[in-house]
């Protein structure tokens, strides 16, 4: 739509609106007066955003409101010019600057940047680039306001950015941000009812309304000195929260190594020495086993000597929580790693020694294949394991490339330019009232970012597809492997069939009735879990046929199970009563195969949280120990019973430097997850 028709709209819309007002004023008072006022004033620019959702059109819509007003009542204006006086020009370049600074700075590094080495972008760039954007915003608002002729044009426009600076803050820190969480580089879910948006949009007129009427009667009883030295402090603690966040988070890289150096050949197995495979499926929901088995019967043969357990829990509904537990054992939950008193990224890089260490001082060799996560980082920075007989890689582009060029499948890298600009949108949704946040994601520029998202699961379908290719058979000694996949984790592009598709899958209300699933978001993820499931299956297959299966000990895990829209239909949950998305986030993948098992896949109901993996795996070399912690065993010491999960922001950068945030905890008595009676809730 028209910028100029915004304009124009805007201005006789409101223009219509004031005057209608004018006759009653005096009946209903001159606060209600003052709110209706600002009712309108924020409905034309979110209206807008809905027209068109561009800067421009915010500033068209934004410009109208003051135009409107000049006309209808200049004499106000004028009154607020001489209330600003010489103050005007500051507050009005020091709401902007505070603005631009949350949007393009500030919430990126605190919020939303999850570790400084995320995909490669470095905070160098991030600072510079957008740093520079902040002040180009500032000299365009300051041109603008000198165009601004008027008066009382100029007096508008402070007014308004004022008004817009603590509303951002509210919405920012203070309001939920009324969006889940980021995965891919996509929101989860996001589809709102009628019902829900009405109710937001009806938050929206009420919070614009009590910042007015605050403002208007903090002005008049302090005046203006203290408007600017409030917005003054507000900048300051910006700049401060943003700047701690960067030292503490510095790391710099992704960790994802160099690609020249990478190979192709990154599992190795001996068919005639022992064997360890450890599977780590992030995000992995466990009871997706049930329906997965009754989907494909044929699993129990293909997973021979396997053993699933349903009864496990993790110690945490998300990655920073519940990984590294899986990793060095019950040390490493939030509540150990908190006792401990040190640094997080150091107890975080124990975690991950743990398992290497020990099967090399042993005589292994170990590869540890995409240690996501190592180091606080998103890739996992290798630097962090470099021990004898312990090689730490990444899996090359050029297998998800090979996929993708069989299947004609585009797959683009996603530039740091581009990416930051992803921060930006993410920002301006922060910090915007909900009507304009919906109003964003609608019609916002999301394209190239979901794009990307295809192709996180194409890469990581492909990497799976892969693990024969990436497998090297020898009689050169033992050998552990780690390898970790994320494809759980990124299930909105997997088709039905299995085979990433550039759209993300999409089904009707009567088609996911008839799948058993009350929302896209639920059947998304079983899918994907089912196909990893399979993908794995395909490489036991290989495994069997080149005679490296038997003598080889299998972990297939998860870390967490899954945040959102989902309920566990499993018959141990439904018999249980913990059907709930708390008990389904905290329910993890554990499957083990001992080395010369067999038979079809058993099921044991043993008590098996997925911290007890590392003392599981280290009975085939006799037991590991912790050489952090003056060679304690890695066992369970009995701490199973009760066994608490803690809730912990999802970013490394929101936690403290030595220890973790933790919100609230789930205690679970009985050790039985499904039996709802032995869950409680305790303030940590």
């Amino acid at each position: 739509m028209n910028v100029l028709l915004i304009f124009v709209v805007g201005a006789v819309v409101l223009v219509g609106g004031l005057l209608l007002l004018r006759p009653i004023r005096s009946i209903i008072g001159a606060n209600a007066a003052f709110g209706l006022e600002l009712v309108l004033a924020f409905l034309i620019p979110a209206a807008a955003l809905w027209l068109e959702c561009s800067l421009w059109a915010l500033i068209a819509s934004t410009i109208s409101v003051v135009a409107a007003y000049r006309w209808v009542s200049p004499s106000v204006l004028q009154k607020a010019s001489d209330l600003l006086g010489c103050y005007r020009l500051p507050l009005y370049l020091l709401s902007v600057f505070g603005i631009a600074l949350l949007v393009l700075v500030a919430i990126p590094v605190t919020t939303f940047l999850t570790s400084p080495g995320e995909i490669g972008i470095h905070f160098d760039r991030l600072l510079k680039v957008n740093m520079r954007n902040v002040m180009v915003v500032v000299y365009s608002a300051a041109i603008l306001y000198m165009i601004a002729y008027y008066s009382e044009i100029r007096s508008g426009m402070t007014l308004l950015s004022i008004g817009a600076f603590f509303l951002s803050w509210i919405y920012a820190f203070v309001l939920p941000f009324g969006f889940p969480m980021l995965t891919g580089l996509a929101f989860e879910q996001l589809q709102r009812t009628l019902a829900s948006t009405s109710l937001r949009t009806l938050i929206d007129l009420l919070v614009v309304v009590s910042i007015g009427l605050t403002l208007r009667l903090f002005w008049k009883r302090f005046g203006t000195r203290a408007i600017l030295g409030a917005m003054l402090i507000a900048n300051s603690s910006i700049l401060l929260a943003a700047g701690i966040s960067i030292n503490r988070d510095q790391v710099g890289m992704s960790g994802g190594g160099d690609p020249a150096s990478m190979s192709e050949k990154t599992l190795q197995f001996s068919r005639s020495h022992p064997n360890t495979l450890f599977i780590f499926l992030d995000r992995f929901m466990g009871s997706h086993v049930e329906s997965i088995l009754e989907s494909h019967p044929d699993l129990a043969q293909r997973l021979s000597g396997f053993i699933w357990y349903p009864r496990t829990v993790s110690a945490g509904q998300n990655s920073i929580a519940g990984l590294h537990p899986l990793l060095g054992g019950y040390d490493y939950t939030p509540v150990e790693m908190n006792r401990r008193g040190m640094p997080l990224r150091d107890l975080a890089v124990e975690a991950f020694s743990i398992l290497p260490r020990n099967f090399a001082d042993k005589g292994y060799r170990v590869n540890f294949v995409n240690p996501r996560g190592l180091g606080f980082t998103m890739q996992g920075d290798c630097d962090f394991l470099r021990f004898d007989g312990v090689t730490c890689t990444h899996i090359p582009a050029s297998i998800s490339h090979q996929k993708a060029k069989a299947m004609g499948f585009p797959i683009n890298a996603l530039a740091e330019a581009n990416y930051a600009d992803l921060l930006v949108l993410l920002g301006a949704m922060r910090v915007a009232p909900y009507a304009m946040k919906e109003a964003i994601y609608v019609n916002g520029p999301w394209k190239p970012f979901l794009d990307h998202s295809a192709g996180t699961t194409l890469r990581e379908w492909a990497e799976l597809e892969a693990m024969d290719q990436m497998t090297e058979i020898d009689e050169f000694g033992p050998s552990f492997n780690f390898i970790s996949n994320i494809l759980p984790h990124e299930p909105y592009f997997m088709g039905l069939d299995c085979l990433p598709k550039p759209e993300a899958l999409t089904l009707s209300k009567d088609e996911l009735k008839s799948h058993g699933h009350g929302s896209l978001f639920s059947l998304q993820h079983a899918n994907t879990a089912r196909c990893a499931l399979l993908s794995v299956a395909r490489f036991f297959d290989y495994m069997k046929a080149e005679g490296v299966y038997d003598n080889t000990t299998i972990v297939i895990a998860s870390d967490h199970g899954i945040v959102g829209s989902v309920q566990d239909s499993s018959r141990r949950a439904v018999e249980g009563g913990a059907t709930d998305n708390a008990y389904v986030s905290l329910r993890p993948l554990v499957m083990l195969k001992r080395a010369g098992g067999s038979g079809p896949l058993k099921v044991s109901e043993d008590f098996m949280p997925n911290a007890e993996v590392p003392s599981s795996l280290c009975k085939d070399i006799g037991g590991c120990v912790n050489p952090y912690l003056n060679k304690k065993p890695v066992e369970a010491m009995g701490r199973d019973d009760p066994f608490f999960a803690s809730l912990v922001p999802w970013q490394f950068s929101m936690q403290k430097p030595n220890s973790f945030v933790i919100t609230k905890q789930l205690v679970l008595k009985g050790k039985d997850p499904f039996d709802i009676r032995g869950w409680s809730t305790r303030e940590p």
